[in-house]
This record gives structure tokens, C-alpha cells and sequence, in this order.
């Protein structure tokens, strides 16, 4: 028991001890600026950061999510070109298909096959080659659109969080300057003390509206630009596989 007893005054000491240290950490950490201005702040001006930390954390979501995406789309639709390169003719699409996983060019692959397999072997209504055809590119391009549709979804969070970041900093610059004010009028007194806190508190909400804006317009420009040359893959392919079709036709297969 008595050693029990020790034990216990050495691990209380040692707790004591921890706390000791954390209390002065944070009575240091108090001295610098930021965290200073962060705990002396208005209600008003917790509001306006806690809307841009929502919006920072939405955007950094969405771009963390899109390069995932679009990483994943890239590898699938190199994986599907190197199959497609061996494909000659239109009925060794199958093949390729049938290969390969993923979205993207395989979508539109797939999708062709599944518009031709609706025409009968002998067509009552009559339909030539041209309407055959039409039929194959639109459902090409609609699938190609389609793609293009599920890869920009979300997307206008960044432009939200690029065109709404500095405008909610602007609120806060407009409210810790009219704070500022009114401790003028209500203490009589202009002292850097009186104003200091206010404008404080309007360069710190600008300041992180911008940090919020920037990265997220840098962001949206970027994956604009991959979307832009994914949509582009996918109009090609879309006509390489019209062509392919076209070509089978007219060689009598069909």
C-alpha cells in the first residue's frame, strides 16, 4: 500500500506538472497577435469568420474531390484507349468493351453498341444509312454530354467560395469600422486603444476572405481547364466511334 501511495503522488505531481506547462503554452500563445485579436473579437465578427471557415472548408471538399475524379477518369480512359487501338472494325467494339471498367470513353463505347443493337437486322420502316448513322453520333454526343455533366457537378461551390470570400471580408471591414465608430462616440475619446480593436477586427475578416477567395478561384481555373480537355476526349472519341460505325456500313456488314 504504501508503494501504491507513492506511485500515486509521483503520477499526481507529474499531472500537475503537465498542466503547469500548458497553462504558461497558452498564456504565451495569447501574446501573439492573431490569437489575441481571435479571442477579443465581436460576436459579429466570429459570425463572419465562422461563414468563411464553412466556405473554405466546402471548397477544399469539392477540390479535393474533383482531382480524385478527374485523376481516376484520366487513368480509366488511358486504360480504354490502349484497348480501343486494336479495335479495327466496329463489331470488335464488344471486345473492348467488355475489357475495361470505368466511365468516360467506355461510356460512350458502350453506349453506341447500345443504340445499334435497337436496329432490327432488316429495317421495316426503312431507314437508311444516313438515319442509322445520325442515331449512333447523337447518342454518342448525348453520353459524351452526360459525362461532362457528372464531372462539373459541384463545381459552383468554388465560384461561391471565389466571389462570396472577399464580400463576407468586406462585411466584416464594414462592421469592425462602424464598431470603431461607435466606441468613439461612446467613450468620447479618438485613443488608438479605442480604435485599435475595430480595426483590427475589419483587417482580420478581410484578410481571411481573401485566403478563402484566392485558392478557390486558382482551383476553379485549373479543373476548368481539365474538364475542358476531358469534354474535348470525349468529342473525339464520339466521332471515332461514329466513323467506326460509318466505315462498317458502308463496307456491307450491315
Amino acid at each position: 500500500m504504501p508503494g501504491c501511495a507513492e506511485s500515486y503522488g509521483q503520477a499526481r505531481n507529474v499531472l500537475s506538472g503537465c498542466c503547469d506547462r500548458f497553462g504558461t503554452l497558452l498564456s504565451h500563445m495569447s501574446d501573439f497577435p492573431i490569437i489575441h485579436l481571435l479571442t477579443h473579437m465581436s460576436s459579429e465578427g466570429y459570425g463572419i469568420l465562422a461563414l468563411l471557415a464553412v466556405l473554405s472548408v466546402l471548397s477544399l471538399a469539392v477540390m479535393l474531390q474533383k482531382w480524385i475524379q478527374l485523376s481516376r477518369r484520366d487513368k480509366e480512359d488511358a486504360q480504354f484507349e490502349a484497348v480501343f487501338q486494336r479495335v479495327k472494325a466496329f463489331s470488335d467494339l464488344p471486345v473492348a468493351v467488355s475489357r475495361s471498367r470505368g466511365a468516360g470513353l467506355r461510356s460512350i463505347a458502350e453506349a453506341a453498341l447500345s443504340e445499334e443493337e435497337t436496329f432490327p437486322p432488316e429495317d421495316p420502316a426503312g431507314r437508311s444509312e444516313t438515319t442509322r448513322v445520325a442515331l449512333v453520333r447523337e447518342t454518342c454526343e448525348r453520353e459524351a454530354e452526360l459525362q461532362s455533366t457528372n464531372l462539373e457537378q459541384r463545381m459552383a461551390w468554388l465560384v461561391v467560395a471565389a466571389g462570396s470570400g472577399p464580400f463576407l471580408g468586406l462585411l466584416g471591414t464594414v462592421w469592425g469600422i462602424m464598431d470603431a465608430f461607435f466606441r468613439i462616440g461612446n467613450q468620447a475619446s479618438a485613443g488608438l486603444n479605442v480604435v485599435a480593436p475595430g480595426i483590427a477586427e475589419a483587417l482580420m475578416t478581410t484578410g481571411v476572405g481573401l485566403v478563402v477567395a484566392l485558392p478557390a478561384a486558382a482551383a476553379h481555373q485549373i479543373l476548368a481547364a481539365r474538364l475542358r480537355e476531358v469534354e474535348s476526349r470525349n468529342a473525339a472519341f464520339a466521332s471515332r466511334v461514329v466513323n467506326l460505325y460509318r466505315r462498317e456500313f458502308l463496307s456491307g456488314h450491315r
